[in-house]
């Protein structure tokens, strides 16, 4: 059996075996839930075997698997997408967890198309919602997968981040304002220089919205939760492309009179008709206000749990349209779109020109129990909003 390693360019390694023709049963374990409930003590670990491959399905080995703040919510039950419960892997009934990562093909059963999308070694991201990728192996169907470029090089942290946060950037900076050139009519070139404000500009999302605002010619004004470290924080938004960096504190703070330095910022040769909430609450409204005449506000997000609320006559005077964005309901419609879209994000970041965000490897391994207390731990940090993103990777036993 032949043995392969690959090294991502942070230095972690991954050992894929060249498993051709590789179709029959494996052993697999993943982190799963039984009910719905608390994160840091629903989530439990399990070894089961896994099927042989039926037609047109594929045989993955997991490489990395993401987790995302709104893995918190499936859990919780709160999350309008939710993984399917499986009665084939145990004696209960099971989910297992994950809607982000990558995946290296180890082998597939031909249905006469299969064998013309993939072959084995390929690289593979998620194209469906909670197909589990906190798991060691799966079985999956091939048209719910998306094949990397073999010619752009992506590290596996890079590849593991890149199916969700990056794409949900590029549609709300494409579908709501013509922002990406690839997407602008000819009515829109040559205008004003276009500007875009978001709240949690530090999340994944948001520093994806810098680095492709700054690409395609666009300016942001980013706010970002105070923290002892804040300064640090602005520094390296800054290095990503963001024009400026406020606290929300400095934001609202009617001393700093934020809304004369906007317009200054923006000149009379900009506007500003797109705002990207993913908080809510006080700070958002403010943005709000602060737009140009028929602006967007595009809200994909609600960290802060408090209800949104708008003056009226932003809608009557200033033409403000509110709406919302869920990547999911994007891609159900735009399957073809969607490839084309990875495929170009797929090249920026091979030309680091997005960078993915700051990531730690939590390796499992060991018993059940030691495994299901790791993930507790990793849930209780993620909640209180500390450390960098996760990725999940089932070492080799």
């Amino acid at each position: 059996m032949l043995l392969s390693t690959r090294t991502s360019a942070r230095g972690f390694a991954t050992t894929c075996r060249a498993l051709a023709g590789s179709t029959g049963p494996v052993d697999s374990r993943a982190v799963v839930f039984a009910e719905h409930g608390d994160p840091t003590r629903v989530l439990k670990s399990h070894r089961y075997r896994l099927a042989k491959l039926d037609k047109g399905q594929v045989r993955l080995r997991f490489e990395l698997g993401a987790i995302n703040p709104a893995d918190i919510n499936v859990i919780q039950g709160v999350y309008p997408s939710k993984p399917q419960v499986r009665e084939d892997i145990g004696a209960e009934p099971l989910s297992i967890m994950g809607n982000e990562g990558v995946a290296t093909v180890e082998g597939f059963e031909e249905d006469g198309t299969v064998e013309g999308r993939l072959k084995i070694g390929d690289r593979v991201v998620m194209g469906a919602p909670q197909l589990g990728t906190w798991q060691s192996h799966a079985n999956l169907p091939h048209a719910s997968l998306i094949p990397l470029p073999s010619d752009a090089e992506l590290s596996l942290r890079q590849a593991a981040t890149l199916a969700i946060n990056p794409p949900t950037a590029w549609r709300m900076l494409s579908d709501f304002i013509p922002l990406n050139p690839e997407h602008s009519d000819a009515a829109t070139k040559g205008k004003k220089k276009q500007w875009v404000i978001q709240n949690g500009a530090n999340s994944a999302v948001g520093q994806a919205v810098i680095q492709l605002a700054r690409e395609w010619g666009v300016g942001t004004i980013n706010l970002v939760r105070d923290r002892p470290s804040v300064n640090e924080l602005k520094s390296y938004l800054h290095s990503l492309g963001a024009d400026h960096v406020l606290t929300y504190d400095e934001f609202l703070s009617r001393e700093n009179n934020t809304r004369a330095k906007v317009k200054e910022w923006i000149g009379r040769d900009g506007e500003m008709r797109l705002a990207l909430n993913c908080v809510g609450g006080k700070e958002t409204a403010e943005m709000a206000k602060l737009m140009s005449m028929d602006g967007k506000l595009v809200t994909y997000g609600g960290m802060a749990k408090t209800a949104l609320a708008l003056p009226p006559s932003l809608f009557i005077f200033r033409k403000l349209t509110s709406t919302g964005f869920w990547l999911s309901n994007w891609t159900q419609t735009h399957p073809q779109e969607r490839q084309t879209m990875m495929r170009s994000l797929a090249e920026l970041v091979a030309q680091g020109k997005l960078k993915e965000p700051e990531t730690e490897v939590v390796e499992l391994a060991g018993s059940d129990a030691e495994v299901a207390e790791k993930m507790s731990g990793v849930m209780k940090r993620i909640e209180e909003g500390r450390g960098k993103k996760i990725l999940l990777h089932w070492r080799d036993e």
